[in-house]
């Protein structure tokens, strides 16, 4: 338990904050993309949602088209953008969150190989392998949701089954008869996907790790799943929670700290050079956050400066200092991104200790004690070439 404590002391380096930082950045922007492509594609006006959201707009949350109100005589007055979107649009939104956690999980697999090579004896292990790493062992998230959705789709097989066949008048009771003695059946099947959905959401928490540790592929990522849903469930949530409040903490009070010297520097240059305050100032609003759940608005708000989190602006004197300043504000936009991608190193690195704890309890093993099979291949072609 004290590791995943102390597992901050591990996390917060230049390695695992530099993967976090590329996946996240590249999670994030598949998340823009496609959830702007869901806007267009339902037919809303994008330009006004950038006006309002910016970079990264949630629209599960967002109210970005009072009029929707007043078209539907003010009964849905909790309606989101959501609503307004399409079937396709809301695939693509789905698909922005999925690439988004897809992300997550590659940050996984290189913060995890970096601390697995740490506490084995090589504190030293190349920033690139373990970026290469993450890019090889990404296409494991593919095949474990895929497996999931096979299931899925066999399970939705047999109920479509009945379903037509009870469509044909001839074929009604006969079909009700058949799924009557068959209830059973499927009710089992139904019982096992949803068994199978939290065992690979367990699984893909621990995906990442078991990959990395014992070189594991999909079938260990869905077999740990299981494994500690069913023999470590409740250590499992503790030791997830403790490395949660442990990872929110860190994170609180690096983001406090960095993005407040991130404005300290404006504000030294805008003292001594006043006029820099066109550049710096204006179109601070690029780092904005979009509009999010009101409890997590207000977590945020004790942590970011308020530049943040409202807009904040001068007179702008000309068309030119105008571009300055929107390019200068990408700066603010980075510092937000690269305070995410340490809390994504923060987790990612309790999350190894957590599954260490989790491991040794269930199966006697060490993760950090043994030799994964790609280390014994290594050193097998090098003595053969001996």
């Amino acid at each position: 338990m004290m590791d995943i404590i102390n597992s901050p002391y591990k996390a917060l380096t230049v390695k695992k904050i530099s993967i976090a930082l590329i996946f996240v950045s590249l999670g994030l922007a598949l998340y823009s993309l496609f959830t702007y492509i869901a806007y267009f594609s339902s037919g809303l006006d994008i330009f006004r949602v950038w006006e309002i959201h910016r970079f990264f707009p949630i629209p599960t949350w967002a109210k970005t088209f009072p009029e929707f109100i007043a078209e539907r005589g003010g009964d849905v007055f909790f309606r989101t953008d959501f609503d307004r979107f399409n079937l396709a649009g809301k695939a693509l939104w789905f698909l922005g969150i999925y690439l988004l956690v897809f992300s997550y999980f590659c940050a996984g697999i290189g913060i995890s190989r970096l601390n697995l090579e740490e506490k084995r004896g090589d504190p030293f292990y190349p920033f690139l392998d373990a970026l290469m790493e993450s890019f090889k062992k990404s296409g494991l998230f593919i095949t474990t949701t895929l497996t999931l959705l096979s299931s899925f789709l066999l399970l939705l097989f047999f109920h479509l089954l009945f379903s037509f066949t009870a469509n044909f008048k001839p074929l009604f009771y006969p079909t009700a008869i058949i799924l009557i003695l068959a209830f059973p059946f499927l009710f089992i099947l139904s019982a096992m996907f949803l068994y199978m959905l939290v065992g690979f959401l367990v699984g893909i928490i621990y995906g990442p790790i078991t990959a990395t540790s014992f070189e594991g592929d999909t079938f260990d990522i869905f077999y740990e799943g299981f494994t500690v849903l069913n023999e470590r469930p409740f250590k499992a949530l503790f030791l997830e929670l403790l490395n949660l409040i442990v990872s929110l903490a860190v994170f609180s009070a690096f983001s406090f700290l960095f993005l407040r010297a991130v404005l300290l520097t404006s504000k030294i240059l805008t003292f001594f050079a006043p006029n820099l305050k066109f550049l710096l100032y204006p179109n601070i609003d690029f780092g904005s956050l979009p509009q999010l759940h009101p409890y997590l608005s207000n977590f945020l708000s004790l942590i970011l400066p308020k530049e943040f989190l409202v807009f904040v602006g001068t007179p702008i004197p000309t068309p030119l200092t105008d571009a300055y300043s929107k390019v200068l504000s990408l700066w603010y936009v980075f510092a937000l991104i690269l305070c995410l991608a340490v809390f994504v190193s923060l987790s990612w690195t309790g999350r190894v200790f957590v599954y260490r704890e989790l491991v040794k309890d269930k199966d006697g093993i060490d993760i950090f004690s043994i030799k994964p099979k790609l280390l014994n291949f290594k050193e097998e072609a090098k003595s053969e070439s001996d």
